[in-house]
């Protein structure tokens, strides 16, 4: 078929915009602001997710959705207030122990779907947590443009496949046309959703200071927030939501101007590049297997000037070598040794590699429960592969440093792969960040999560600005592998430049295959060869499968080592 060179007025189906939005909002909005949610049917899914978490809850699960299973007068009805708190208290006390803050999550909605409209306690317990939660609302806003972009890319795709010919004025006509469309409705969708979560943070507010609403008592908690809160917050709506698209204008218009003077200064650089008297020398060949990290640098003549480059003098304007594949065979099977219960994973982090010559992976999330080894994993990762290894801590480094700093500061210094290449002296370092989710989400000195967004990317990593250095310099080769507990409140343009692949935690079958591994690992801590460590005896296994039911690996490792320690403790004595 052939496209109209005319773009046709689109609109997209608000109800799509709001199902492809729905999803990427935090737990307790998403079930306040689903529309056509059903009691019992959320109790069903919920009690699965709290069994899947907490198997030991399956008792407490049962008693809840049994009595859950009759929607209307159980609101005061003391055996069900009972199941309904035990429940609650049992998830607040896991979360605690197991540091699951999703355990807190399902606990609030357990409330949301069981407690009456006009129970203060609940109220004033899910007031803050909603309140906290609007951020995560607000964050979608800047993926809105990439969203529309994949979905105009989508439908674009499907409609070129049902003909050999096309138009391509018309395709491009209609792709802007599309994406326009899909950007306004996602941009309605999102005012919508601000809008009913205001009033779900009013309402709850309001019911935990005691305020009576005749509707909220006969109605679930989840039912009651947002009609209540539309009720309070009705005199300013109007207003409010002209103020909204007021500022999201302006937001776009100050993107725009900014996109048009960087624009206007490069082409002016590249015009008067010629005219410079002194015209830097062409840079030299740089040979097969090598990159040109940094490229020779501008010194400004002063003594501030000069330091810049000290200590980097070894990788600035000189090719640097990348780090080749080896066997790969020969480091999966010391990775599955290490992480029996990880194959899969590690398979598919591997895969990046075959048939390339040189060691780069694609961008990636570890997903995983706590202590179930994902920065251990990569540890062993890059030093299988020969690979120099650069971690970064999301919850302390912010989105300035990792970029880097610019020059005219005391404390500047460049961005963090370039300090790891200086380090490794190689073009292709492996970069660790730990704990992404927890990464700062205030702005006032730079994010984590958008300094990441150019270095992601291929195109723009290849001529990274460098604000210390102040050139153009390539760290396409560098590879990014970072580690968390869960993607929920990660904004939408960092999610689409990275592959989430799930890193399963051991399981209690699994302690057979970790021992030899764990007591390997304790030998090289202590500097010892395997051979100085005796395997564990029967009676030690027995004691650690008593101790240790799955889960964490760094629980493991410490009852191993205090076996161990036991153990020559006792020889000592004898």
């Amino acid at each position: 078929m052939a496209f109209s060179s005319t773009p046709p007025a689109l609109q997209i189906d608000p109800e799509a915009a709001r199902r492809l939005l729905e999803p990427m909002l935090p737990r307790r909005l998403r079930a306040c602001l689903a529309q056509d949610l059903r009691v019992a049917s959320a109790c069903s899914e919920l009690a699965l997710e709290i069994t899947t978490l907490a198997p030991d809850a399956e008792a407490l699960v049962s008693a809840w959705i049994g009595a859950a299973s009759s929607e209307g007068g159980l609101w005061r009805d003391r055996r069900w207030i009972a199941r309904r708190s035990a429940l609650i208290r049992f998830l607040d006390v896991w979360a605690v122990e197991h540091d699951q803050p999703v355990a807190r999550a399902l606990a609030d909605v357990a409330m949301l779907l069981s407690c009456a409209g006009d129970d203060r306690r609940a109220a004033a317990r899910l007031a803050q947590p909603l309140w906290l939660e609007r951020e995560a609302v607000l964050d979608l806003r800047q993926g809105v443009a990439a969203l529309a972009e994949a979905q105009t890319r989508l439908t674009i795709g499907r409609v070129a496949g049902q003909g050999d010919d096309s138009d391509v004025a018309g395709a491009t006509d209609l792709a802007v046309a599309l994406q326009a469309a899909w950007h306004d409705a996602l941009t309605d969708a999102l005012l919508t959703f601000s809008e009913k979560t205001s009033s779900a943070i009013a309402a709850a507010a309001t019911l935990a200071c005691g305020a009576d609403d005749a509707f909220a008592s006969d109605v679930a908690l989840v039912h009651a927030l947002v009609p209540v809160g539309e009720v309070l917050t009705r005199p300013v709506a109007d207003s409010a939501a002209t103020r909204e698209r007021r500022r999201w204008k302006k937001i776009e218009a100050q993107l725009v101007k900014k996109s048009e003077a960087r624009r206007r200064e490069k082409a002016a650089t590249i015009d008067t590049t010629p005219q410079l008297p002194d015209a830097v020398a062409p840079p030299a060949e740089v040979p097969k297997g090598h990159v040109l990290v940094v490229p020779a640098i501008q010194e400004t003549g002063s003594d501030r000037g000069k330091s810049i480059a000290c200590g980097y003098e070894h990788i600035i304007g000189k090719p640097l070598p990348l780090v080749a594949v080896p066997d790969l065979a020969a480091a999966r099977t010391r990775l599955v040794f290490e992480f029996p219960y990880a194959q899969v994973t590690i398979d598919r982090l591997l895969a990046d590699l075959i048939g390339r010559e040189y060691t780069t992976f694609r961008p990636t999330l570890l997903i995983g429960p706590p202590g179930a080894g994902k920065t251990r994993l990569i540890a062993r990762i890059a030093f299988h592969l020969g690979l120099g290894l650069w971690r970064v801590d999301a919850t302390r480094d912010a989105g300035a440093s990792l970029g880097g700093l610019d020059r005219r500061w005391a404390t500047s210094e460049p961005a963090h792969p370039i300090m790891a290449v200086a380090r490794t002296g190689s073009a292709n370092p492996l970069m660790q960040i730990d704990e992404l989710e927890k990464s700062a989400t205030r702005s006032d000195h730079g994010r984590l999560w958008d300094a990441l967004l150019s270095m992601l990317e291929p195109e723009t990593a290849r001529t990274y600005q460098d604000p210390c250095f102040q050139t153009e310099t390539d760290i396409s080769r560098v590879s990014w592998l970072a580690t968390g507990n869960e993607i929920g409140n990660l904004p939408a343009p960092l999610l689409d430049r990275l592959r989430v692949l799930e890193m399963p935690a051991p399981s209690h079958a699994d302690l057979d295959a970790l021992l030899e591994p764990v007591l390997a690992g304790i030998a090289a801590d202590h500097e010892l060869a395997p051979a100085f460590i005796a395997p564990l005896d029967g009676e030690e296994i027995a004691s650690l499968r008593r101790s240790w039911r799955g889960g964490s690996v760094r629980r493991l490792i410490r009852l191993v080592e205090a076996v161990v320690n036991a153990r020559e403790t006792l020889a000592v004595r004898q």
